[in-house]
């Protein structure tokens, strides 16, 4: 069988005592797949894509339904934690955890079936969006909702944090194209949901829908009034749409485990076009914004002066134009024609040359992969900063009102400039959802001090310009404490009341999404606190983080 480590369960904590929740004398459960409980594996998983370095108690990888349907309820039984996890690219921290995780990247059988007749498609969790994507294709059509992460993140996990793309201006999150999930849910039950199910609900979900209605006037209050969100349990879009599916969607593993999903899926467009800018200051990031989304852009990003003198430092090709630039917008149109898109292209030039200083269209397929080539090197160029400039995703994914987005720029520059960290500012300008990467001297005695304080105050201001902590990463355990900035007590227990309904032995990623406890900057994959790990792993991960090789089977690492 798959049990590598016959051993009792928590035995093996490399000389370190069990959490609390963990019995030593708790027989593994015996799955198909495996279940290790030796330091190298469960090394192997102490990371994800963010800052947190958290040693599991355990790792299982469920080969099939029956394993993880047998490995819920071992946990139900015992009040063993659960975190579920898919690629490890989240960066929220919400696929990390001190119980046992629960790898979904191997649970077969995997299934990727195109129904090109209804623009649907059926997948398992573990199938990656461009899997998915380069399948549709050949049908003439595409996964709309597409990450530049797409190679390697999972579309379960996806649909755990309501992750969206560059794209997410026109199509919106992952939320907009799901239409079915499956899931494992807290007493091991396998279920299936779908959009506008007329079915009755059991007494206690039926319960949580009552609830949501009686609460509607301080949801619609209190939730942001952004583009896209992420943060929080969605109950501002179960009121639109009527359906608990909603819930599950951004609930990062604490409402239920998702195994299978069915996407919808879109035409490929007819033609593409897109434009270069230079901006000459972010101060006017709103105002630009404003005049190019009624042009129904495909995307509208954003890259900050620092990232590009920094993408220039690593050797990188960057335009000429940076020189007159405090940022450059990359915009693209999708239309049914070339002429049509260079229209928009022109149309684009024309609706923002107050602001612009130069531009460089992007007409031909290589114009346009010369365009989007500074975008997608963004996070590997972070990575490999050496640590006197540690990229750190810390405030990374706060999402405004568009007519705050100058605000926020400023926001983030003077908190940052004040506690002394550097700050690369990108991402998708056009649903308000900025990336901000802190760049942070860790060989400074006091740089966990400086960290914390960006956080706080960033989180404090996001609040208070009527934003949402997450656009699309989810809050995992690095947002969780700031909840109720942004939503308010009232709302926050509501969330705490749903948690219950679905899991009231609190098994599934504990932790996560609700708060608990002070500021996260602890645990952390950095500094002289951080939890020994094996150094090839080390090694390993970091190499991992610094290359996006985040498809790459973990358990290799532990070999």
């Amino acid at each position: 069988m798959g049990n590598q480590d016959s051993r009792r369960f928590g035995d093996s904590l490399g000389g370190r005592r069990a959490p609390p929740y963990v019995s030593p004398m708790l027989k593994a459960p015996r799955l198909q797949g495996q279940f290790r409980t030796d330091d190298r594996a469960r090394a192997a998983y102490a990371e994800g894509a963010g800052i947190f370095r958290i040693i599991p108690a355990a790792v299982a990888v469920p080969a099939n339904m029956s394993d993880l349907q047998r490995l819920v309820r071992w946990a139900s039984d015992s009040g063993t934690p659960l975190v579920a996890r898919g690629a490890g690219s989240a960066m929220g921290g919400g696929n990390v955890g001190e119980g046992v995780i629960v790898d979904l990247t191997a649970l077969g059988p995997a299934r990727l079936e195109v129904d090109a007749a209804n623009r649907k498609a059926w997948v398992t969790a573990g199938i990656t969006a461009g899997a998915l994507d380069a399948a549709a294709r050949p049908h003439g059509l595409r996964f709309p909702p597409m990450p530049s992460s797409g190679r390697w993140a999972t579309l379960g996990g996806m649909a755990a944090t309501n992750a969206a793309g560059a794209s997410a201006v026109r199509v919106g999150s992952v939320r907009y194209w799901i239409d079915a999930i499956e899931w494992v849910g807290a007493d091991g039950e396998l279920r299936q949901w779908s959009r506008g199910d007329t079915a009755a609900l059991p007494s206690r979900w039926a319960g949580v829908r009552r609830q949501i209605d009686a609460a509607e006037e301080v949801i619609r209050t209190r939730f942001p009034r952004v583009r896209k969100n992420s943060s929080g349990y969605a109950v501002d879009a179960v009121l639109e749409s009527g359906d608990l599916l909603d819930l599950l969607i951004g609930s990062e593993g604490t409402l239920g485990l998702i195994t299978g999903l069915q996407y919808r899926l879109a035409p490929l467009p007819g033609a593409t076009a897109g434009v270069r800018m230079a901006l000459r200051s972010l101060d006017d990031l709103a105002d630009v914004v404003a005049a190019l989304r009624p042009l129904r852009p495909s995307a509208l990003e954003m890259l900050d002066r620092t990232f590009l003198e920094l993408v220039a430092q690593e050797g990188g090709r960057v335009p000429n134009l940076i020189r007159s630039a405090d940022a450059i917008l990359l915009v693209e149109f999708e239309r049914a024609t070339d002429a049509a898109a260079r229209g928009a292209v022109g149309d684009a030039v024309r609706a923002v040359s107050a602001w612009t200083s130069e531009v460089q269209t992007a007409i031909t397929p290589n114009d346009s992969a010369e365009l989007w080539e500074i975008r997608h090197a963004a996070s590997p160029i972070l990575a490999r900063l050496p640590e006197t400039h540690r990229s750190m995703q810390v405030i990374e994914d706060g999402a405004v009102p568009i007519s705050r987005l100058a605000d926020y720029v400023r926001l983030v520059r003077r908190v940052t400039d004040a506690h002394g960290t550097g700050a690369v500012i990108f991402g998708h300008a056009g649903d308000g959802n900025i990336h901000v990467n802190l760049m942070v001297d860790t060989t400074k005695t006091d740089w966990e001090n400086r960290v914390t304080s960006v956080l706080t105050e960033v989180s404090a201001g996001t609040a208070a310009l009527g934003g949402t902590l997450s656009g699309e990463h989810g809050d995992g355990r690095l947002r969780a404490h700031a909840l109720e900035s942004v939503f308010g007590s009232a709302v926050v227990e509501l969330f705490r009341e749903i948690k219950a309904a679905f899991d009231p032995m609190g098994i599934l990623n504990p932790g996560i999404k609700l708060p608990g406890g002070g500021v996260p900057i602890a645990r952390l994959k950095v500094g002289a606190a951080a939890a020994s790990i094996p150094e090839d792993i080390a090694l390993a991960l970091r190499d991992i983080e610094r290359t996006g090789g985040y498809a790459r089977a973990r358990l290799e690492l532990a070999t």
